[in-house]
């Protein structure tokens, strides 16, 4: 039991934390009771600004976050509410001002928000203490509810980081990214990888994680392909089940961090691979009769078997212009779809994920389907878009501070407020669950120590060079002779700051190798190591009327200088396997070729050295012969399951294909 503010009963000689100060035992302080208990008493004390405030979780700062306009280095608990004028995405004006974060005692006194998003980074023992401030806050409110922090993964290498991605790598253990940890094919490992992971979280006071996603990535151009377990339907429901057990346990405990899978019914279904975030990526069309039953659902299908306690729609909306997905007794009148966001579509919510798939957690939206990214219902006011949301079975909606539009929702009559009920009753169960009306609080040196420790960290890293995945190699030169001395050219060319990966990877050469010298002179070279790194950017890339491309010029790879360095020198080319890039110009006149998926440059060269076996991966994804390929094929289904001339054949004549790889 925890508590900074000495609040505590003693009923048959037994102690529990008095929340709400009154020296009575009430309900839902009473341990001995089921969460359901505890939760319905709670709901039944809470007034409607209270119950709306519960069901909003928005991204909160420490009053010295470099993401607030004005941050404060001696400042502990964010003093200031923080507004934007503009949605952020599309950067149109707002009617109004959108309040982006709150004041840490407005956000608990006046909005009464227990829900909150981490994006910061600082050292373990800094984010715990932190986070045991704001529970401090939150035990001095009217009920004592204790905060529940969630957070975006934290432990997959990200050597250049992106906001509401990876924005938070770097403290904890590092791993490969979800691709490489699907090359392993080794869903025990991934289960493995839950539990070590989970109590870094834990230790630091991080409660639920906004992951892992269970899309199948049918449209490869898809920005977001490199968060998914691959293509492989059966391997990631196997993965999306094993991590679920691993973070939560067989049940929620106090050792456990709750998932949130994403992003129902699958976001893999991308027009010519645009994503949703935006207006021109909103619609999920099926061209194959039967995609949703047969490569989507089933990763959820595991999710739910596995006791997942919450799941996080897509933005998008499916249209009527699809084959066949739904049964018959989930279509509407006017076509088999409701055509609106998955957040605010009841036959999708209610109708499968609830009563076909028997999920009985909470539903938790994407970041922004009120205010910004509300497709299908933009002709209805905000109060009326959170009623509509309510109504279809969300429960608590990302990304917001303000409730006040929720609260608009049932005084103007669109929404009565026992229809909250349900939904703050599941959030708080959640609550309960992980052991926070118990204690909330966790222990900074504890944090300090587990956050990052030497033994799951040393358990990342040799995962890391595992992934790496063989897919050619000419003899005699791989794996590389760490005892030799040669003159090595480093080249690293792609999208974002491959000028700084170039100077890491050159570094990690002299640490990892150490006879050999880097040489910035090509004609003074005896062999290069060149990493391609290309990528698709969402909030860059993405943009309207622009062809998505999985050509490596056109995320930012310089073709022609790999090209000039494999004409003079042997070559060991990696490609960071972002999405399934197309190879045909770069591949051939490489002496060796590997496949990365989030590795760092030094687990890369012990990789190609040998250490641990060397490249252990396999790929998790095919990659495509051609751009016209990619065009042609349906984006519905994954490529494994296209014809063989989708299939990219390298100069050997191998096919690069779903599981190939091969072994020093």
């Amino acid at each position: 039991m925890g508590t900074r503010a000495d609040a505590v009963i003693e009923v048959d000689g037994l102690k529990f934390r008095d929340l709400n100060g009154n020296g009575t035992l009430e309900p839902y302080e009473d341990w001995r009771l089921s969460p359901a208990e505890r939760a319905a008493d709670l709901v039944s004390r809470m007034t409607l600004e209270e119950k709306a405030g519960m069901m909003i979780i928005g991204s909160h700062y420490p009053g010295y976050s470099a993401f607030l306009p004005e941050p404060d280095e001696n400042t502990l608990l964010n003093p200031r509410d923080v507004w934007r004028e503009n949605n952020p995405i599309t950067g149109q004006p707002y009617p109004r001002p959108v309040l982006v974060t709150s004041a840490t005692d407005k956000a608990l006194n006046e909005r009464f928000q227990h829900f909150f998003i981490v994006r910061d980074n600082p050292p373990a023992r800094d984010l715990a203490h932190w986070t045991n401030a704001v529970q401090e806050a939150a035990e001095k409110t009217r009920l004592g509810v204790p905060a529940v922090f969630a957070s975006n993964p934290r432990n997959h290498v990200a050597l250049v980081a992106q906001f509401g991605v990876n924005e938070s790598a770097g403290v904890f253990s590092e791993w490969p990214g979800e691709l490489g940890l699907a090359a392993l094919r080794d869903p025990e490992l991934v289960e493995e990888f839950g539990r070590r992971i989970a109590r870094e979280w834990r230790a630091a006071g991080i409660h639920k994680i906004y992951g892992y996603m269970a899309d199948l990535p049918t449209e490869p151009r898809w920005s977001r392909f490199s968060g998914t377990f691959g293509e492989d339907v059966d391997m990631v429901s196997r993965y999306v089940e094993a991590v679920v057990r691993g973070m939560q346990g067989e049940s929620l405990g106090a050792g456990s961090v709750a998932t949130t899978v994403k992003h129902f019914p699958g976001g893999g279904v991308r027009t010519d691979g645009h994503d949703p975030h935006f207006s021109w990526g909103q619609s999920n069309e099926y061209p194959t009769d039967g995609a949703l039953e047969k490569y989507h659902l089933p990763p959820f299908e595991a999710a739910v078997r596995a006791g997942v306690s919450s799941i996080m729609p897509y933005y998008a909306r499916p249209v009527n212009t699809s084959a066949r997905q739904l049964p018959a007794e989930l279509q509407g009148a006017d076509g088999q779809f409701e055509e609106v966001a998955f957040a605010y579509n009841a036959p999708v919510i209610k109708g499968l994920l609830r009563g076909r798939l028997g999920f009985d957690g909470y539903v938790n939206s994407d970041s922004g389907v009120i205010d910004a990214m509300p497709w299908g219902v933009e002709d209805l006011s905000e109060p009326e878009r959170f009623a509509a949301a309510v109504r279809a079975g969300t429960d608590i909606f990302s990304d917001m501070a303000d409730p006040t539009q929720l609260i608009a929702a049932v005084k103007e009559g669109h929404l009565d407020e026992s229809a909250l009920d349900a939904s703050v009753t599941r959030l708080a169960a959640e609550m309960v669950e992980l052991g926070l009306f118990e204690n909330p609080y966790v222990d900074e040196d504890v944090a300090g120590r587990e956050v990052g420790g030497t033994e799951v960290a040393k358990l990342g890293a040799r995962t890391q060079r595992r992934s790496v995945t063989l897919l050619r190699s000419d003899k005699f030169l791989l794996p590389l002779d760490l005892e030799s001395s040669p003159m090595v050219y480093v080249k690293v060319t792609g999208r974002v700051d491959p000028g700084k990966v170039e100077q890491r990877l050159a570094k990690a050469v002299g640490e990892v190798w150490p006879h050999a010298r880097v040489t910035d002179k090509v004609e003074d070279a005896d062999l290069a190591i060149v990493w391609a790194r290309p990528e698709i950017r969402l909030f860059e890339d993405d943009q309207e009327g622009f062809e998505l491309s999985l050509d490596p010029r056109a995320a930012g790879v310089d073709v022609e200088q790999i090209q000039q360095i494999e004409r003079v020198l042997p070559t060991v080319l990696a490609v960071e396997m972002s999405n399934p890039w197309l190879l045909r110009e770069i591949e051939p006149g490489a002496r060796a070729l590997v496949a990365t998926f989030g590795v760092t440059p030094e687990n890369l060269l012990r990789s190609l050295a040998g250490e641990d076996g060397g490249p252990a991966g396999v790929l998790p994804m095919v990659l495509p012969a051609s751009e016209k390929a990619v065009q042609d094929a349906p984006r519905d289904a994954p490529g494994c399951e296209l014809d063989n001339g989708y299939v990219y054949h390298d100069r050997d004549g191998v096919a690069y294909t779903l599981g190939y790889g091969r072994r020093l």
